[in-house]
């Protein structure tokens, strides 16, 4: 897929942050961004290994992140059980979305997170502040436009005192779905009343009447659907396993249909595709993941208070040899034995980027 995108010209249409990414996808593993040559101690084989861009909308980069953050969110997670939140829009703002990414992405997390903690702060329902971990999925299966955001909620809180964990009253329930629903709505309204209101005023009035979608499912220890998440973190929106052709025309890729769950193949023209594709590269500067609540980095006391409330057992990690490094496996002997011997410079020069 790495390979396709590098070899389309970048569209005219095209934002700064999408022209960075086409372009440091290009470059992505080629003489222009340099790299090492490398000896294999066993067989006295060479190899050369050019650097990565690390750029994440890169199909070939990010498989290194995305690892170190499920191994740091699975020591976290707490033994209590987990529930996956979900708040999606309506397809009426996904123009919104679209002429102001940074805003209204910034809106979703903050209305969503909002709603989360003043539904589970009314006594009669939770009565304490929840810490929960965002991550922000802007794609359909078919790459569509579909902004919503995901949170791995524990089952419980902190009370408002902080000195004692409220638990959930039932272990497949945590909050009513419907009055999220509701609240979230409500708070998204009159953000982008104050925030955008020109995106608002071309918001159809019967979007702010009728219900809208958040979806709660349990989710046991969390450590599935920490996985689960793990693929929108460093990842792009669509993996070389899931694309059956890429000609230069068009593009064929699998996905699951929603509705039956059955395996289906969907083709797009080269510039549909394209301009699907380079929608769900996020804005510069803009995290993917944030983190609320007493699971936020400013709020350290307070989620070593409810790990000492909960007992949570100490995590040791492992220090033995860990995961292979495939960059240091010998193409010829197969062996895990290559050393830096010398360095590839980049050119003085990168090579130029054609448009259309």
């Amino acid at each position: 897929m790495a390979d396709w995108l590098g070899r389309q010209p970048v569209p005219s249409w095209a934002a700064p942050a999408q022209r960075r990414a086409l372009i440091a996808i290009a470059r992505c593993r080629t003489p222009a961004l340099g790299g090492h040559v490398y000896r294999c101690t066993d067989c006295a084989g060479t190899d050369f290994s050019y650097h990565s861009c690390h750029h994440r909308a890169c199909p070939r980069c990010g498989g290194a992140g995305t690892g170190a953050w499920t191994q740091k969110q699975t020591e976290r997670l707490l033994p209590v059980p987990y529930f996956l939140m979900t708040f999606t829009v309506p397809a009426e703002l996904r123009g919104a979305f679209q002429a102001q990414a940074e805003l209204m992405h910034d809106l979703l997390f903050n209305e969503s997170a909002a709603t989360l903690q003043q539904v589970a702060t009314e006594s009669r329902l939770l009565g304490a502040e929840l810490g929960f971990v965002g991550v922000l999925h802007t794609w359909g299966r078919q790459l569509q436009h579909h902004p919503h955001v995901h949170y791995v909620v524990p089952g419980g809180g902190l009370s408002t005192d902080r000195k004692k964990w409220i638990a959930a009253r039932q272990p497949d329930w945590l909050l009513p779905v419907r009055k999220l629903a509701a609240v979230f709505r409500g708070r998204m309204e009159a953000a982008m009343r104050a925030s955008a209101p020109a995106q608002h005023a071309a918001v159809p009035a019967g979007v702010w009447q009728r219900p809208w979608v958040v979806h709660c499912a349990p989710a046991g220890s969390g450590a599935n659907v920490v996985k689960y998440l793990a693929r929108y973190v460093g990842r792009t929106a669509i993996s070389d396993e899931r694309v059956v052709a890429a000609e230069e025309t068009s593009v064929t890729f699998r996905y699951t249909d929603n509705a039956t769950q059955q395996k289906k193949v969907c083709t797009l023209g080269a510039a549909e595709f394209l301009r699907r594709y380079l929608q769900h590269v996020a804005p510069t500067g803009q995290h993917r993941v944030r983190y609320f609540g007493w699971l936020h980095p400013a709020a350290k006391a307070r989620r070593m208070m409810v790990e000492t409330l909960l007992a949570k057992p100490i995590v040791v990690t492992a220090t033995g040899p860990g995961l292979p490094q495939w960059h240091l496996r010998c193409p010829h002997c197969e062996r895990f034995t290559l050393v830096i011997i010398g360095t590839l410079s980049r050119p003085a020069r990168a090579p130029p980027i054609c448009t259309q």
